[in-house]
């Protein structure tokens, strides 16, 4: 009877192989013995990840469950778009907006979060603590009258919550997001009295405000790795970059601000890459290595907009030089992609004209980007 069984399995096992060549056949590495990006990944010490979109947070079997097969095969690091923003974890007003504690989280997008990355043996990256954008609308309406006082309680409290509920369960935060421009400091944001009063303690400054972001952080989480995340600033020199560099080392020299690494968003159309650029881009991962600063690439697309000359197999190069190049300093050890495919990217409803951003089409095929990728990890 046993072997009946095993005869049994085997029928099945040779018929799905077949079935699945036959009706699939550029796809043939996805039958058994398939290696996805995420086994070469493993091997070389590097992380490849991915972005648990709402949709999917929402719907694991979303598009036939096709997004759910590419996370679990692909990828060994997964963050979300928007269920760990303010917007969403705090969404209902606190009774007390000074002294937030854990229950009033809205834990629930913490843990599905957190079980669907372990249950896939994923890095888990939280995004984000403190950002001037998706914020709860009373925090929207209120936040104008708050004296700095009152802002420094309300972030520090938040971030003791959060970070405190998330410590064992989530790798690294983005503890801030989007702080700068291209020649200083995002003005017009909800925090913006920080930088024109002092608190009670005398503090002024949205410097020393970043800063204690990061030690209230690290006082509710001493393993969670910290980073600072922005996007436009990879070209080493320029004008946003200089700016960048000038905020984080401040804060590490300065402050002794305990900020591990930095992430570089790498939202990128294509006619505006070059090896130049991506080599730049590779300099200012070698200079923050210089300073012990961790570099990785956070939200990495590459759109192809109408009017633009370049093909996909244009990005396929574009993505495999900037892997190859990231991933060629001790320093970067993870890329996450903004994007299952393209039927499920933010680019689609941010840039009309614009899409074939990720590494895999509309029906879940591979494109030139993801090989692109699979031979840089290949070849590190």
């Amino acid at each position: 009877m046993k072997k009946f069984k095993f005869l049994t399995i085997v029928f099945v096992f040779v018929a799905f192989s077949c079935s699945k060549e036959s009706n699939d056949s550029t796809n043939d590495d996805e039958v058994i013995g398939f290696v996805g990006l995420k086994d070469i990944a493993n091997v070389k010490g590097k992380f490849i990840g991915n972005l648990m979109r709402d949709g999917f947070f929402n719907n694991h079997q979303i598009y036939g469950g096709s997004t759910d097969y590419l996370l679990k095969t692909e990828y060994n690091a997964l963050v979300t778009g928007n269920k760990l923003k303010m917007s969403n974890i705090l969404r209902n007003r606190p009774q007390d907006p000074f002294n937030i504690t854990i229950y009033d989280l809205n834990t629930y997008n913490i843990d599905r979060f957190v079980d669907y990355a372990n249950q896939n043996s994923m890095k888990k990256r939280g995004h984000v603590l403190i950002w001037y954008n998706q914020i709860p609308s009373w925090l929207e309406q209120e936040s104008p009258n708050w004296t700095s006082e009152q802002i420094y309680r309300f972030s520090e409290s938040y971030i003791k919550a959060l970070v405190g509920y998330t410590k064992g369960k989530i790798d690294e935060w983005d503890v801030l997001n989007e702080a700068i421009v291209n020649n200083g400091y995002r003005t017009g944001t909800w925090y913006d009295v920080v930088n024109s009063q002092s608190n009670d303690n005398g503090d002024i400054g949205y410097e020393f405000f970043f800063h204690s972001l990061f030690k209230w952080a690290r006082e509710a989480d001493e393993n969670v790795k910290l980073f600072y995340n922005d996007f436009g600033a990879e070209n080493f020199g320029s004008a946003k970059n200089n700016t960048l560099i000038d905020l984080v080392l401040s804060m590490k020299n300065t402050h002794s601000t305990p900020i591990d690494g930095v992430g570089l968003q790498a939202h990128f159309k294509i006619n505006q890459l070059s090896n130049s650029f991506i080599n730049g881009m590779g300099e200012t991962i070698y200079f923050f290595g210089l300073h012990n600063l961790i570099v990785n690439l956070t939200e990495l697309d590459i759109r192809i907009c109408n009017g633009d000359s370049q093909t996909i197999d244009d990005q396929g190069e574009f993505y495999k030089k900037i892997v190859e190049t990231a991933f060629s300093y001790d320093n970067c050890n993870t890329i996450l992609i903004w994007g299952p495919s393209d039927n499920d990217s933010w680019i689609n409803s941010h840039y009309p004209g614009c899409g074939q951003a990720t590494p895999h089409d509309e029906n879940f095929l591979k494109k030139p980007a993801y090989y692109g990728i699979k031979q840089a990890l290949e070849e590190l």
